[in-house]
């Protein structure tokens, strides 16, 4: 259709005629027309309506065309009226006109036209392409019209993207041609072209004789032109995108799919661009992929395609697959010409089938032979596909067992039955394990089949399965046969009938599950191999041609015995030893022999003839033969035990009758293009192929060798070679008509190719017919592990990243091989907190592809590079597992030594700056109280040019697990994420708000994100959040008592249940006292009052009207909390306003008016009741019981923490009449420690007795029960007890000491019963429970309680009220010590009041036995106000005792004013007594000052030498300084409380319970404040209150006995010597005996009492003297008549001290002590062979090693072993006997001993010694025993020789006035020398004569 050429509404001609009826021309044309000359045409107009019309004309505007007049005219239809049109053209230029018609349904326009000769197109002028896919050819059509009066020549100009493409050059007048443009845009973007179209006319020439300028006009002649349109062309460039739903890498899964099924999957391809897109898929074979091995898996329909904008396709994927076990993983490439590819991976398994049998064995059991027996089989199919199943080693309708359906279809779903016959004629074993291979599954079935057939005269053993399971394990195991076992022959049971009937029993046996491969193997092992027991060869017979009837030529079978038993061979011949399977059944082979006996290791032959039946045929079948062992031929030869099934072996047999003639092959294979599934090197795949036989006969086939496919095609089949590793089996057999039969193929590579495949192909030959073969084509990979990352690159670059802020980037790895693998990647340890992959570790499939996303983490600004190595490795397949006999058959690849294979890929990150910090970087809210509310807020600051998004994390890292359990709603967060803008901040708000108590530490964590919020995290930053959340809580820190009574701090506080209010308040706020501190009412106090937790206060108990039990208890506020407390007792508990009408005496039951009565007359006191505690701080309460009255006294108090706990406190005590005594043990049930078995002396343990009363108490134990109790065990005095009675004081305590010697590993429990006697008779009873355990000394020691409480402190807490003293330490603990060691503690006593002098003596209170036992030294004695003494506590028990006890120390206070206001201070030391010494500093000397003048004035102490009362306290106050006091002062620290800085008024003031007590109790020392200044005129000068008396005491535990030490340790003591030991016990039994001879005597009594309280008041009072101890060694037995100059121990120890400081002081002391340090092995010169000092050193050196060990009975002295004359020094000693020793000592001799820690001979010793002054040995070397010798050994078996007589004639003189030397008594004496000079040293420094920081001062002494 011509398109529409009007203009201004002119319409076409179909329109006009529509709209108004009137047909007519579009236009009047005129062509040849001549300028000046009128031509005339007519407009012809149409009435081609129904109606007649009425019309009318307007004339053309222009002159040249003129019309007659117009008139109106009706036109009825269908007549037509002719309009004349002149044209009257003046110039020749073309004319273009209209003409309106005007009717009654409107007017249109006919235009007129008169055109010139020239070349006119008519071109489109725009042309919009819209928008467009780049890359692809987008095309519109243009229709160009030939308007002018010229044929018109085109030529067309366009620039890319757009071109035109026209069909002709040229175009005629009037006439049309269509050109197609094309927009084909290379980029996404706009387009805007222009096109022009050139147009030339045809050749014309001009008018002759006439110019170009010179034409006229009016001329009709024109010069010929070109002319040029121009078409505007605008397009846009879109880049189609295709995409699926779900992912921009789409994965197709097909799951598991059946072997043969063809399963599809469709993908929809999603077009979301507005252009088309043109669409192909193919799959991807770059470098990275793997090209599948043919027949392809995958398959795509349609390859190509084109998606409409904003449209979806759907493509289909196939898959289908043969191969078993196969995971197939391809990538298909989805592309479009300008878009990106979309990559779709496709994913499939190909699952077994899976086939099972019903049972696994069938067993005939014992049956009669010659008889046909059968059982049924179901062969279930649960998987979608039918299965083909063939049992491969069964003939069809032949055998002993056949199988009446042996091969077949299983349908899907659904279960075959097949029938199982068994017909035996021998009476023998019969077992054959039949295969079942079913096409499509993973491996062969296996079914054992086995019966025992019997006749009368013969029976073998019955078999049963697990005969089958157990020999199958043992060969597994790598066990070939069983071991022969002689078992005779058993008649006796031959007749017995009960055998007969019995079933057998049979036992479980495991059975071990083969491999895949391993079920492969077995079935396709040859039959020759030499890995069967039995074998046989060749296992394939081929008798080719033969004749009908007829018998071949005879082949032979070796059949060999390779075990160690006889066997017996039996061929299964039909009618022979084996049932017909089939009427007239006939056998075409023959055997001979048929049976025959093989020895063991040995082998026999068997000749088979053919005969075949049939002619034209082919025939064949499965000869058996059953071997079995010898012995199983009847039962009685049989060891059920070690039975060994028989063997059934087989032999394929065939041949044909077909003569000359060969048929095509008529036989089907179901693949002829095998693809194994790929594996490593070593494994092996297998597969199953499928041949039918479509016709009507019998075939045969035989699969020939595999040969090597990429050989190219080979000459004839004789060359065929077994190359490649392929393998089939069985290669021959017979193919009924339409059956089939399965052939196992086998790929085993032993070398990987990757890439390259294994190809090759098998010849089928069928019917013999060689020429023709079919051909099955057979391929498969072998690989190593291979993997590709990121494509190939070798460097992963990250984007720049902040430091803090973690960006990640993704590395694509791939496993490049078909196999899986598993992969490891590995960074740099220095490197791993820079670069980091969260998961290193994977598996992936066979191409299959996995992202790894590798982090990068900067931590300062700068370029990091690290390299990643990633190790792969094949992952091991278990179906490819293979044990037992069948490992031999896998071979070694060539690989196995190989290195896995490694790759390496470098990672480089540039870090910038930090990012992200937090202001502050932790807040510590410290003390919070629960359930209040804290509000906190955080700045976030981002200090990069980037937005980072950040979330929140408040994790609970505290240790406390209540605060854990409620730690989420106790902080909220304002937010847990957000974003900060760069260089911006963020605050946030945080709100704790803690439930209950606890420590709250949080880890605020700000995880940036990177730049955008779903970004990788990055460095997070830490904020830690600490609060200590509390209740107000309080606790028990000390506890002491002052009463008559005895009641040391042990006995208090268990009595008080310290551990266990203590313990309360440690816990949660519980909801009842919430309740009770809010409550008002007073029902309602007194119903919540019954549910606090109770506690029971002892007070104890002593005489009525006795001085006031009091007890000071020390409250303590641990936490960081000031606390307010409260007691309320029943009368202020806020019950005081009661209303008027409530009657009190009704309501009150008798425990409330005890309670009320005990209040009212003021039993009890607590004072304060009430106060505050700040945080940190303490406060002493004073709790005082009134001995009133006669009874017990219980009064309740509640004890209140205000905001914290509440507690019922029951105060209880008894008050006994003045007349009577009261004994009480601590307890109703004493346990003692546990003692061994097998210890030869009991060990004694003390049990404190006590006497509350007033009066002196008899007492009596009432030895009945104890006798009684070691009557029933075996009469052993296991128990025993001393003493027995005796009589105790008033107010005071003893110990009964109980021996318990155990006999048997059990408790002893034993009733103890003590009188008190009145009169002589018991008046009352106190009983008793005591325990004791006996364990065995190789187990471990029962736990038992002790006595004392873990939680008691070791030392005052804090001065108490009104005392004077205390002591740094009260606990000594001395452990373990073995029998009469010396074991030493010791404490310090102080005396910190300023006015008092404090008189002590310390009481032991007979807690030893022996008073020898404990020594304590000062026992009494006497400090000065602000003095200290040292006591020292050495024990030393020479039977096993295991104590726990205190010791009392009795106090006693004088004032000042008794000793005539003499200053004390002035002489606590006398200077004359300390000797002087100088202190060297540089060249200078400084000289002690001193205070007075005189060279008597005492000597100032620096203040640099003495432990100051700072000093002490900045040690105490941190655990590095108690510790450093503790270990250098031996525990016995002195509390900085204790040394008096101030008075002691203001030393109390300053402590809270000075505070609390001012006004109401009188401190210590001071003057009452309650009198005015009148008063105390009046009454003259008053003195100070003296302190209390009440003694102080020390715990004191021990465990003393040998078998408590192990012997190694008992080096570590110092055991007293025998003799010194009986010297001691027989000075307490003379001191007891004289006590109790005449303990009245006013001498005796003297002398006991010369250091008594009372002595010497009147005089000065004298410090307590340090503590020194008795010389109780043999010497000082010694008689009054000694020579005079004895050395005592004193002088010894100042000589000792002069020594030390001598040798100090020396500057080459400093010098020894570095080469010492630098020395490999210190050199150490001992006491025995030094000089003494001032000695210069000894001239020779030390005797070397070998003469050490020499024996010195052996040696004589040389006359050359004296000394020469000028040796002589004149600084040596002149006493001969030293001379000599000196000598010796320089000799090859030593005097060893471990007490003076002898050590090895210094190597540095160099110097060799003077052959004058050496030793020869007379004893040859080798001929006597050398030993070592002792100090003894060496001073009184060989003494020394002087030179002189006078000095031998000492040496005897010595030895018959003083005896042998005993070396324990010099260690005992020696162990006094440096005890003495410990006690002197710890003296000083406690008193600050001495700073240990700084060296020893030098003595002062003059040389000479």
């Amino acid at each position: 259709m011509a398109p529409h050429l009007g203009n201004n509404g002119q319409l076409s001609r179909d329109e006009r005629v529509q709209l108004y009826g009137i047909d007519c021309e579009d236009q009047v044309m005129w062509h040849d027309w001549t300028p000046g000359i009128e031509s005339v045409q007519d407009l012809v107009l149409q009435n081609v309506a129904l109606v007649t019309q009425k019309v009318k004309f307007k004339l053309p505007p222009t002159k040249e065309f003129d019309m007659p007049y117009p008139e109106p005219f009706k036109l009825a239809p269908g007549m037509k009226k002719s309009i004349p049109i002149s044209f009257r053209p003046s110039k020749y230029v073309p004319h273009v006109d209209r003409v309106q018609i005007i009717t009654k349904g409107g007017s249109f326009f006919v235009t007129v036209k008169a055109l010139v000769k020239d070349v006119a197109l008519s071109v489109p002028h725009f042309l919009d392409f819209g928008l467009c896919p780049t890359m692809e050819r987008s095309e519109q059509t243009i229709d160009v019209y030939n308007t002018g009066t010229l044929r018109a020549h085109m030529k067309w100009h366009s620039k890319p993207p757009f071109t035109v493409r026209c069909p002709a050059d040229a175009v005629e007048v009037g006439h049309s041609v269509r050109a197609v443009v094309e927009f084909e845009p290379r980029t996404a973007s706009v387009f805007d072209g222009l096109i022009a179209c050139e147009a030339v006319s045809a050749a014309e020439t001009m008018p002759s004789g006439a110019a170009e300028d010179e034409l006229d006009p009016d001329s009709a002649v024109t010069p010929p032109e070109s002319k040029q349109y121009a078409l505007q062309c605008t397009g846009v460039g879109k880049m189609p995108h295709l995409c699926v739903s779900g992912g921009r890498s789409p994965i197709v899964e097909f799951g598991s799919v059946s072997p043969g099924n063809r399963a599809p999957q469709t993908l929809e391809l999603l077009n979301t661009t507005p252009v088309r897109a043109q669409f192909r898929v193919r799959p991807m074979h770059d470098s990275g992929e793997t090209t599948p091995l043919p027949p392809l898996s995958f398959s795509v329909s349609p390859e190509s395609g084109i998606v409409e904008p904003n449209c979806a396709f759907q493509i289909t994927f196939m898959f289908q697959s043969h191969t078993v076990k196969e995971y197939a993983c391809q990538r298909f490439q989805i592309t479009t010409p300008g878009g990106t590819p979309l990559v779709v991976t496709c994913k499939a398994f190909c699952r077994p089938i899976d086939v099972r049998l019903s049972t696994r064995s069938i067993n005939f059991g014992e049956i009669p032979s010659g008889k046909v027996y059968s059982r049924t089989l179901q062969l279930h199919n649960d998987s979608d596909r039918p299965a083909p199943y063939h049992f491969i080693n069964v003939d069809h309708g032949k055998g002993v067992f056949w199988l009446d359906r042996h091969m077949g279809v299983i349908p899907p779903d659904s279960f075959m039955v097949v029938t199982v016959f068994f017909g035996p004629m021998a009476n023998i074993n019969y077992f054959k394990q039949v295969s079942c291979v079913i096409k499509g599954a993973l491996a062969p079935l296996t079914l054992h089949l086995l019966g025992s057939a019997h006749t009368e005269k013969s029976r073998p053993a019955r078999i049963d399965q697990h005969h089958i399971d157990i020999f199958r394990n043992m060969q597994l195991s790598g066990v070939r046969e069983h071991q022969v076992v002689d078992k005779p022959e058993d008649i006796s049971n031959d007749d017995d009938p009960l055998l007969e009937t019995l079933e057998p029993v049979i036992p479980e046996v495991p059975v071990r599950p083969l491999s895949a491969t391993a079920t492969f193997l077995e079935m396709m092992l040859p039959a020759d191999s030499k890995l069967r027991d039995v074998t046989i060869s060749p296992g394939y017979l081929d008798f080719g041609q033969s004749s009908v009837l007829t018998t071949s030529e005879k082949q032979t079978v070796t059949i060999t015995n390779r075990t160690s038993q006889k066997v017996s061979v039996s061929w299964m011949i039909v009618g022979e030893t084996r049932m017909p399977c089939m009427n007239n059944e006939q056998s075409v082979f023959s055997v001979y022999p048929v049976s025959k006996d093989i020895k063991p290791r040995g082998s026999a032959d068997f000749e088979v003839a053919f005969r075949p039946q049939s002619s034209q045929s082919v025939e064949g079948e499965i000869l058996e033969a059953v071997v079995m062992q010898k012995v199983n031929r009847t039962f009685r030869l049989v060891d059920l035990e070690r039975f060994t099934p028989p063997w059934t072996l087989s032999v394929r047999g065939m041949g044909h009758t077909m003569g000359g003639t060969r048929n095509d092959p008529q036989v089907d294979i179901s693949e002829s293009n095998i693809r194994f599934r790929p594996c490593h090197p070593g494994e092996r795949t297998y597969q199953v192929a499928m041949l039918t036989n479509p016709g009507d006969m019998a075939l045969a086939f035989q699969i020939l060798p595999a040969v090597d496919a990429s050989k190219g095609e080979l000459s004839s089949l004789q060359d065929l070679k077994d190359e490649a590793p392929f393998t089939a089996w069985p290669t021959q057999g017979i193919i009924l008509p339409h059956q089939f039969a399965l052939v196992v193929l086998e790929f085993a590579p032993t070398a990987a190719k990757n890439e390259s495949a294994f190809v090759a192909n098998f010849q089928v030959v069928v019917d013999y017919n060689v020429s023709q073969p079919k051909t099955i084509r057979v391929s498969g990979r072998a690989w190593q592990p291979q993997l590709s990352f990121a494509r190939g690159a070798g460097t992963v670059t990250f984007p720049p990243t902040c430091s803090g802020i973690a960006s990640s980037m993704v590395c694509t790895v791939k496993n490049v091989s078909e196999i899986p693998i598993s992969y490891e990647c590995r960074i740099p340890t220095r490197l791993r907190s820079t670069f980091w992959f969260p998961e290193p570790t994977g598996q992936l499939a066979p191409s299959e592809s996995a992202s790894l996303t590798a982090h990068f983490c900067p931590s300062s600004e700068r370029v990091f590079s690290a390299p990643m190595y990633c190790t792969a490795r094949c992952v091991e397949d278990p179906d490819n597992f293979v044990e037992g006999p069948f490992k031999a058959l896998v071979p070694k690849t060539s690989t196995a030594d190989e290195e896995q294979p490694s790759y390496v890929l470098q990672l480089v990150g540039h870090g910038k700056g930090p990012a992200l910090s937090l202001e502050p970087d932790g807040l510590d809210l410290g003390a919070v109280k629960a359930c209040e509310a804290a509000k906190n807020q955080v700045v976030i600051l981002n200090s990069s040019q980037l937005t980072v998004h950040y979330f929140v994390e408040a994790v609970f890292i505290g240790t406390d697990p209540q605060a854990a359990e409620v730690a989420d709603q106790a902080l909220r967060l304002g937010h847990n994420d957000g974003s900060v803008a760069g260089r911006c901040t963020e605050t946030l708000e945080m709100d704790f708000y803690p439930p209950c108590r606890g420590e709250f530490v949080y880890q605020v964590t700000v995880t940036p994100k990177g730049e955008a919020a779903g970004g990788p995290s990055g460095k997070s930053v830490n904020f830690t959040l600490r609060a200590v959340v509390q209740y107000p809580a309080i606790q028990i820190a000390d506890l002491r008592t002052e009463c008559d009574t005895l009641q040391p701090q042990s006995m208090m506080w268990t009595q008080f249940q310290v551990d266990g209010i203590n313990e309360l308040y440690q816990g949660e706020v519980a909801e009842v006292e919430r309740k009770f501190q809010a409550a008002i009412g007073i029902d309602e106090k007194k119903r919540l009052v019954r549910q606090l937790k109770p506690f029971q206060l002892l007070f104890g108990t002593a005489a009525a009207e006795s001085s006031p039990t009091v007890v000071y208890v020390v409250l303590s506020n641990p936490s960081r909390l000031p606390i307010r407390f409260s007691f309320q007792t029943p009368k202020n508990l806020n019950l005081q306003n009661a209303p008027y009408w409530c009657d009190e005496k009704a309501l009150i039951d008798d425990r409330e008016a005890h309670f009320s009565w005990v209040e009212e007359h003021g039993i009890y006191d607590i004072q304060p009741r009430s106060g505050e505690i700040p945080p940190g701080d303490f406060l002493h309460v004073k709790m005082t019981y009134y001995h009133h009255s006669i009874g017990t006294h219980i009064l309740p108090v509640v004890f209140n923490v205000h905001d914290g706990r509440s507690v019922l406190l029951y105060l209880k005590a008894h008050s006994v009449a003045p007349s009577v005594g009261c004994l009480s043990v601590r307890s109703s049930v004493v346990q003692l420690q546990p003692v061994p078995l097998g210890t030869a002396k009991g060990v004694v343990q003390p049990v404190e007795l006590t006497n509350s009363g007033a009066v002196s108490a008899p007492w009596r134990v009432d030895l009945e029960s104890i006798m009684k109790h070691n009557l029933d065990n075996y009469d052993f005095e296991v128990l025993s007890v001393t003493p027995t009675e005796g009589v105790l004081e008033p107010q005071s305590s003893t110990f009964l000491h109980f021996t318990f010697t155990p006999l048997e590993a059990k408790r002893y429990i034993c009733p103890v019963r003590i009188e008190m006697l009145k009169d002589g008779r018991p008046a009352e009873e106190l009983c008793f429970e005591l325990q004791a355990d006996g364990y065995r000394p190789d187990e471990e020691t029962p736990e038992v309680e002790q006595l004392f409480p873990a939680n008691l402190p070791i030392q005052t807490y804090a001065p108490v009220p009104g005392c004077g003293a205390a002591l740094s330490i009260e606990i000594l603990d001395f452990e373990r010590c073995p029998l009469r060691s010396r074991t030493s503690q010791m404490l310090v006593l102080v005396n910190y009041t300023s006015e008092f002098v404090l008189s002590f003596r310390w009481d032991a209170r007979q807690l030893f036995r022996s008073e020898h036992e404990l020594e304590i030294e000062p026992a009494f004695g006497e400090l000065s106000p602000g003095s200290h003494c040292i006591v020292v506590f050495r024990l030393c028990c020479d039977e096993p005792v295991d104590v726990s006890g205190e010791i009392a120390c009795q106090l006693g206070w004088t004032h000042l004013s008794a000793y005539g206001q003499k200053s004390v201070t002035d002489q606590i030391e006398d200077p004359k007594l300390r000797p002087e010494y100088f202190a060297y500093h540089a060249d200078h000397i400084h000289e002690p000052t001193r205070n007075g003048r005189g060279a008597d004035a005492p000597v100032h102490i620096s203040v640099a030498n003495r432990l100051t009362v700072s000093r002490f306290r900045n040690l105490m106050s941190t655990a590095a300084g108690q510790k450093f006091l503790n270990e250098n002062l031996h525990r016995t620290s002195v509390l900085s409380s204790h040394i008096p800085t101030m008075s002691p008024r203001r030393a109390m003031q300053a402590s809270t319970m000075g505070r609390a007590l001012q006004g109401k109790e009188e401190l210590p020392g001071t003057q009452s404040k309650g009198m005015g200044l009148a008063d105390v005129s009046t009454m003259g000068p008053q003195p100070p209150t003296p302190p209390t008396s009440f003694p102080l005491y020390v715990r004191l535990r021990a465990q003393v006995a040998d078998w408590v030490v192990p012997p190694e340790q008992v080096k570590d003591f110092v055991v007293e010597c025998d003799s010194r030991n009986l010297a001691a016990r027989r000075e307490t039994e003379a001191r007891v005996a004289l006590h109790e001879a005449d303990v009245t005597s006013p001498g005796v009594m003297s002398s006991l009492m010369r250091h008594s309280e009372d002595d010497g008041y009147g005089e000065m009072p004298r410090q307590a003297s340090p503590p020194r101890r008795a010389m109780n060694s043999s010497s000082s037995a010694r008689t009054q008549d000694e020579p005079p100059g004895e050395i005592g121990p004193d002088v010894v120890s100042k000589v000792l001290e002069h020594m030390i400081r001598e040798v100090m002081s020396e500057d080459e002391f400093g010098m020894i002590l570095d080469k010492m340090l630098s020395q490999d092995t210190p050199c150490y010169i001992q006491y025995e062979n030094s000089a003494p000092p001032g000695l210069p050193p000894p001239a020779y050196a030390a005797a070397p090693e070998a003469d050490l060990l020499q024996d010195p009975m052996s040696e004589e002295m040389p006359p050359s072993a004296t000394f020469p004359a000028d040796a002589a020094d004149a600084d040596e000693p002149e006493d001969e006997l030293l001379s000599a020793l000196l000598t010796r000592g320089k000799a090859s001799q030593m005097i060893r001993s471990d007490l003076l820690m002898d050590f090895e001979v210094p190597q540095s010793c160099n110097d060799a010694p003077d052959p004058g002054s050496a030793v020869a040995s007379a004893t040859p070397a080798g001929t006597e025993r050398r030993r070592l010798i002792t100090e003894e050994e060496s001073v009184l078996e060989h003494p020394p020789s002087p030179s002189d007589t006078a000095a031998r004639r000492s040496w005897e003189e010595a030895l018959a006035h003083y005896g042998e030397v005993d070396l324990n008594a010099f260690q005992d004496s020696a162990g006094e020398v440096l005890d003495r000079l410990l006690l002197d040293m710890m003296d000083d420094v406690i008193a600050g004569r001495l700073n240990w920081m700084r060296p020893l001062p030098r003595a002062r002494s003059v040389r000479r």
